[in-house]
């Protein structure tokens, strides 16, 4: 490990600061001259990415005092960032960034600290068993949004790449030292176009995009082929969707416009309900009521399931009367190598799930053997039939650690 190539810390300065998601979806690989378009990570990350360079993917050069050690990158906020060439202790705090960081094909030793909410997904879900070396590894650095700078640098951390709408995270890191790189996402709500930027940081942080590319290719192709099916669709055959990004006894929230459920709704063939509100936000049932889906999707971010709402066992809640709970038509999105309804290494087979979810009549795709095949080719990793069942299967446990309140922005 690189010791301590940043960290000049103040005995006093490290006790201080101890606590505290149509045809144009579509999106260029990454590495491509194109320009990313525009998707939202959070609603805070719009005021963000108006701080940030015009350019929507990271600059980067060598350091003009140690070309052979150091790189300098540019981050989503416009801050160029000095960090150690191939650095070899990672943490990311930023939630879906660990399995975006295996695709790449970076070292997966090299990751020494995450989020306690990717630990709960890694622990819950197909990624645990691909990538052993994932478990267990430090989490104990944040809670939410707030770092304990105390016990990240016993991490040593070459760089950390955080949710650069936190600016708190950044000036803890900053105080410290720590080459801190912020992404989030970008406006419009496009996960293929998050994904694409995200990994062109990466890969210039860490010398490699692997597969991503390809995988890129991949979620764009996959977007046209629903497109054209679905573009052709009157409001009249579009389904009235909500997308609950979180949800429990004490607050409903959805998806609106602008936002990862809003992008995912209107790629495959749907009307968003919740339209009108800006990235996300609270309603209650009156408003559900009025709206009346004809279908409800739950993220992986919250612990309720389809059941709680066809048994009407959420307290407070009377969810007997809403067309997606009468007919059946209540769905918790999947669960790979990390939630599905943000950009991650599975974004494509969301586009196959999402479009059979929403139009069964226009989609037969088997969901089993897509998953399988797009492991093996990704991921070089053999599938089976239970462990593609699993990840259409999400666990609720895969919920534990988010934060929501905490964390309100996209994780």
């Amino acid at each position: 490990m690189k010791k301590n190539l940043y960290l000049t810390l103040a005995l006093a300065g490290m006790l201080a600061l101890t606590g505290c998601g149509n045809a144009s979806n579509e999106v260029p690989a990454a590495g491509s001259e194109s320009s990313s378009t525009a998707a939202s990570e959070a609603a805070s990350s719009d005021a963000a990415a108006e701080n940030a360079s015009d350019e929507t993917e990271a600059d980067v050069t060598d350091s003009a005092s140690d070309s052979t050690d150091t790189i300098t990158v540019t981050d989503m906020n416009g801050r160029e960032v000095t960090v150690p060439k191939n650095p070899d202790s990672v943490v990311l705090t930023a939630l879906p960034l660990p399995s975006i960081y295996a695709l790449t094909g970076a070292p997966v030793e090299n990751l020494k600290g995450i989020h306690p909410g990717s630990t709960s997904a890694i622990e819950n879900s197909i990624m645990g068993s691909m990538y052993p070396d994932l478990v267990g590894i430090a989490d104990n650095f944040v809670e939410g949004q707030d770092i304990n700078v105390e016990e990240l640098l016993k991490i040593d951390p070459d760089v950390v790449i955080y949710w650069g709408e936190y600016e708190n995270q950044y000036e803890a890191l900053k105080s410290v030292n720590i080459p801190a790189v912020g992404v989030f996402g970008e406006k419009g709500g496009n996960v293929v176009a998050t994904l694409k930027t995200w990994v062109g940081i990466m890969g210039q942080l860490f010398g490699t995009t692997g597969n991503t590319d390809k995988v890129i290719d991949y979620a764009n192709e996959a977007l046209k082929e629903v497109n054209e099916k679905v573009s052709t669709l009157s409001d009249e055959e579009k389904p009235k969707v909500l997308y609950l990004y979180n949800h429990s006894k004490e607050q409903i929230s959805a998806s609106g416009s602008g936002f990862y459920g809003g992008f995912w709704i209107d790629a495959a063939g749907g009307n968003n309900v919740a339209k009108e509100i800006e990235n996300f936000g609270d309603v209650n049932m009156e408003q559900i009521y009025e709206w009346d889906p004809d279908i409800i999707i739950l993220t992986t971010f919250t612990e309720t399931m389809p059941d709680d709402l066809y048994n009407n066992s959420i307290d407070g809640q009377d969810w007997s009367q809403v067309s997606a709970v009468k007919n059946g038509k209540v769905y918790k999105e999947p669960l790979g190598v990390y939630r599905w309804y943000v950009p991650c290494g599975d974004t494509p087979l969301m586009v196959k799930w999402m479009a059979q979810t929403l139009h069964p009549e226009l989609f037969d795709y088997d969901m089993i053997d897509e998953i399988k095949k797009y492991y093996k080719e990704f991921y070089d990793y053999d599938v089976t039939d239970e462990q593609a069942q699993g990840i259409l299967d999400a666990s609720p446990e895969a919920a534990k650690g988010t934060s929501w309140n905490a964390t309100r922005s996209g994780k």
